[in-house]
């Protein structure tokens, strides 16, 4: 537990999630270097040069104390009532370490080292395993050889009457490795009691600390001194039915945070989301998919860095009006050194315009506290996200933990410092996600579209009929992370009629999670093709929380290309292009070609990440083609495929962003820009400009439009 480093942001918070209806109470949690703040409820919006922040009448206090808070880093196991600790013990399991500590990380560790009842398995710095218990004549402990990282090894240690001892078996024994057993004498009998049992952690002053960075498999606990172990290692799920007192299996509930104990229910808990659904000791490869496999997947993944909850006491809790209009919204707080403005999203209770606003949070979620180091690019010190993650240890989807495994679970309970009006992308000094998406809110009221807003969040919950009485929804600049009820519930709306305005890029791109009984955690695995920080260790491809392959959606044979008629092509974080047209249609009509060459992401409207059309992942026969920009060297492909190309696949540069139109089966639309950087261009010139009256017309075609309100033959699907 470290107290919140405040040198980049002097407040910071979050709320308990992001989407909410009118009526609903709002819970802010919050940490600051000075403790007075000045609360303010504000609406957000944008004047196409800067945010726009208008107070809101809502009943809150003035001001609020904020204290400095911590963050309880690291994933561990629980058991609170495990065998009682007496004449003899041993414990026994299966350890593959990813980083030594920096001092002494616990592998099994039950009561306190500084007093009473005391036994424990840890790994030193140094590499070596130790096992330490109390006894009367104080503690003793023995250690074995150096472990090496990313490799199994069963780690025994144990005391009785002829003293302590530590045994250590690698499972693919190397040409200098063997199996090590160190003996000490006894110094008296063990301090009897009961206490809790750790797993991956053990207590430091008092409190749970010294956590481990690796997996662990298949947990035991013996009454005896164990000397005999080849049956432990031939199978160590074996243990409950031959003497041991506990035996926790791990592959049990892999979905939930359960410690399933097979002999006495002694039962355990996760805490701080470790990674479940991963590899074992005895996984063989030839099941990849945890849920059909009869053994080796009985590992969970604890990292020293893990956060699945800041777990902060709130600072103000309030009640939304019951009239609040949809929109963006913000909780601000305002200390004398500096301000936060905590960012949610009001849903209304019912429709009550043509269009809605799809806010893509789990893309918000994905990128709020990315922090991966390129040193071949610099970074504009006008982003606070990331140097704040970094002094703090916070991770996004696209960071590594501290044993360099990808970070696969986020929380919304963090403070997200990138979801923020005012959002400066390091690597483009440009906004990014939901500072670029604002472009977009405050170009729709300015333009006279009445909007109301839902997030991906309420997408996922409720489904189609999330998008129910609306005649068009538009999409953020940047929704690339989806779950499958998503989809479903697009589709759903697209062939019943409704209108899609796709008005981002890389768009639908990974297969995302929002976790069943946690809505505050999202996960996803990245697979191995895809424009990626990371990648899954093998057979680790399937989700904990749902159990469904990850990667990229089009490995499951839904590449956005078939909802969209597009899909990402390139990747580039310098310039960007302007869009040829492609030729007469009615939409351009007007129109200068090329069009798009300004804009607020990059300087251009095909920018950033850009998507393209591709027969062969899908894209229909009758998508429209209206325009095409070329990004030239400064772009990179997103996926450079086989080396050898189908025949049928997109034969054309894939350093491109295309501008489409694709009509749907019931009737509906979907209109698809191909670029991030597009939203970013609608606020040019005072909205003066094609990329402006091109969108507009498309959701004037829409029946989105302000002079349609009253048309019948506009009516929601």
């Amino acid at each position: 537990m470290a107290p919140v480093d405040h040198t980049r942001a002097p407040v910071v918070g979050y709320t308990d999630r992001l989407d909410y209806r009118p009526g609903e109470r709002v819970s802010v949690h919050a940490s600051a270097s000075t403790s007075d703040a000045r609360v303010r409820v504000l609406r957000v919006d944008h004047d196409g040069n800067a945010p726009v922040r208008t107070p809101v009448d809502v009943d809150v206090p003035a001001r609020v104390s904020v204290p400095r808070q911590d963050f309880d880093h690291g994933s561990y196991g629980l058991v609170s009532r495990p065998p009682v600790l007496g004449a003899a013990v041993s414990f026994a399991v299966w350890v593959w370490p990813t980083a030594f500590p920096a001092g002494r990380a616990g592998l099994m560790s039950q009561g306190d080292p500084d007093d009473g009842p005391f036994a424990e398995l840890a790994l030193r710095a140094d590499g070596t395993p130790e096992f330490a218990v109390r006894t009367a004549g104080g503690v003793v402990s023995v250690r074995g050889p150096v472990l090496r990282l990313r490799r199994w090894y069963l780690v025994v240690g144990g005391y009785g009457e002829a003293g302590a001892r530590i045994e250590v078996r690698p499972r693919d024994r190397l040409a200098d490795e063997a199996g090590v057993v160190v003996t000490v004498p006894p110094t008296g009998p063990l301090v009897a009691g009961a206490a809790s049992l750790l797993f991956a952690a053990r207590r430091v002053g008092g409190r749970v600390g010294g956590h481990f960075d690796g997996k662990l498999d298949g947990p035991t606990v013996f009454a005896d001194l164990r000397t005999e172990l080849d049956w432990l290692v031939a199978d160590t799920r074996s243990a409950w039915h031959l003497g041991a007192r506990a035996h926790w299996e791990l592959s049990h509930g892999i979905g939930g945070d359960t410690l399933l104990d097979l002999v006495d229910g002694r039962h355990g808990a996760l805490h701080n989301q470790p990674l479940r659904g991963v590899t074992g000791h005895d996984w063989t490869g030839e099941v990849l998919d945890w849920r059909f496999a009869d053994r080796g997947y009985s590992a969970v993944h604890f990292h020293s860095d893990d956060l699945a909850d800041c777990g902060w006491d709130p600072v103000l809790e309030f009640a939304l009006p019951d009239d609040l209009p949809s929109g963006c919204y913000a909780v601000e707080l305002a200390t004398e050194l500096g301000v936060d403005r905590l960012p949610f999203f009001v849903r209304p209770t019912r429709p009550t315009a043509r269009l809605a606003f799809l806010v893509p949070t789990l893309s918000y979620l994905a990128y709020a506290l990315e922090h991966v180091h390129m040193p071949f690019l610099p970074e504009d010190p006008a982003e606070v996200a990331a140097p704040f993650a970094r002094d703090n240890h916070l991770h996004s989807l696209y960071d590594r933990h501290r044993d360099g495994s990808g970070t696969a679970i986020a929380s919304l309970r963090r403070p997200l410092l990138g979801v923020r009006d005012d959002h400066v992308f390091r690597h483009a000094g440009g906004p990014h996600q939901y500072s670029e998406d604002l472009h977009l809110v405050g170009w729709l009221r300015r333009q006279g579209f009445a909007f109301d807003v839902l997030t991906d969040h309420d997408l996922h919950a409720d489904g189609a009929a999330a998008l129910e009485g609306y005649r068009a929804v538009v999409t953020g600049s940047h929704p690339e992370y989806w779950t499958g009820a998503m989809l479903d519930a697009a589709q759903r709306y697209l062939g019943g009629g409704g209108n899609l305005g796709y008005l981002g890029g890389n768009g639908a791109y990974w297969v995302t999670a929002i976790h069943p009984k946690q809505p505050h955690l999202a996960e996803l695995r990245r697979g191995y093709a895809g424009v990626r920080m990371w990648e899954s260790e093998p057979g680790e491809l399937h989700l904990s929380s749902t159990g469904e392959p990850g990667g990229l959606w089009q490995e499951r044979g839904r590449a956005p290309h078939r909802l969209f008629g597009i899909g990402t092509t390139a990747a580039g974080l310098h310039g960007g292009g302007a869009y040829d047209l492609a030729g007469p249609h009615p939409l351009l009509v007007g129109l200068s070609s090329p069009l798009g060459g300004f804009g607020a992401v990059q300087g251009h409207a095909a920018s950033f990440e850009t998507d393209g059309i591709d027969p062969l992942l899908g894209s229909p026969p009758n998508v429209v083609l209206l325009g095409r920009a070329t990004l030239g060297e400064a772009y990179v492909q997103a996926d450079t495929g086989p080396t050898t190309p189908h025949p049928l696949g997109d034969p054309l540069d894939r350093r491109r962003a295309d501008l489409t139109l694709l009509d749907a089966p019931g009737g509906g639309a979907v209109f698809a820009t191909g670029s991030i950087g597009w939203c970013g261009a609608l606020s040019h010139d005072k909205d003066d400009n094609d990329v402006s009256r091109l969108t507009a017309a498309v959701l004037r075609r829409f029946g989105a439009g302000p002079d349609t309100e009253d048309d019948p033959d506009a009516a929601a699907p």
